[in-house]
């Protein structure tokens, strides 16, 4: 009898566990349909590629890594502004390398390498725009976790308006592509 019962309970516990994934699989697919509606509403627009920019408005994408476990690691930052109401679009990158040995070593500054008004063409800019979709798409699936360490992923805007931080994160494919293109140049 209570091995009945024991099987009983058991079988009561995997369906209920059963129908929460079959839920959070629905909601999840349901958020990657609304992305996907954004993204696509996003591309049919007249230029469609970062018209948030202009000479009042800025963006950030910054990725910190966690190569010294919770003491974090290194940063890359690109900021993607105009400094012209009609001109072109540029960018600033800056890498700052932490020496993992002493992280908060006032000896040891970290090293930064920077580059300066390097300016966008279309191909960097929808690289720039699918960094911030992929960002967006991989907060909006994923579930928290609580961690001590891992990489931070960020996207700011000048005013705030637009704010995506997700941490401990992923690689970000698509902002390690764009910073890959942008240091060739």
């Amino acid at each position: 009898m209570k091995k009945l019962l024991i099987i009983l309970i058991i079988g009561i516990l995997y369906s209920s566990c059963a129908y929460k994934k079959a839920e959070k699989d629905k909601k999840t697919e349901e958020v990657k349909e609304i992305v996907q509606s954004v993204t696509e509403n996003l591309e049919k627009n007249e230029k469609g590629i970062l018209n948030i920019i202009d000479t009042y408005q800025e963006i950030m994408l910054v990725q910190k890594g966690d190569k010294c476990g919770e003491w974090g690691g290194d940063t890359d930052e690109i900021r993607i502004y105009k400094t012209k109401y009609k001109g072109e679009i540029l960018a600033d990158y800056k890498k700052t390398i932490v020496d993992c040995n002493n992280p908060y070593s006032q000896k040891n500054k970290p090293i930064v390498k920077e580059k300066k008004e390097i300016a966008l063409n279309n191909s960097e800019l929808n690289l720039a725009q699918e960094s911030i979709t992929e960002l967006i798409n991989y907060k909006l699936t994923t579930e928290k976790r609580i961690s001590h360490s891992g990489i931070g992923n960020y996207v700011i805007s000048r005013d705030s308006t637009l704010t995506v931080q997700h941490w401990p994160s992923f690689g970000w494919p698509k902002f390690r592509k764009l910073v890959e293109q942008i240091g060739k140049k």
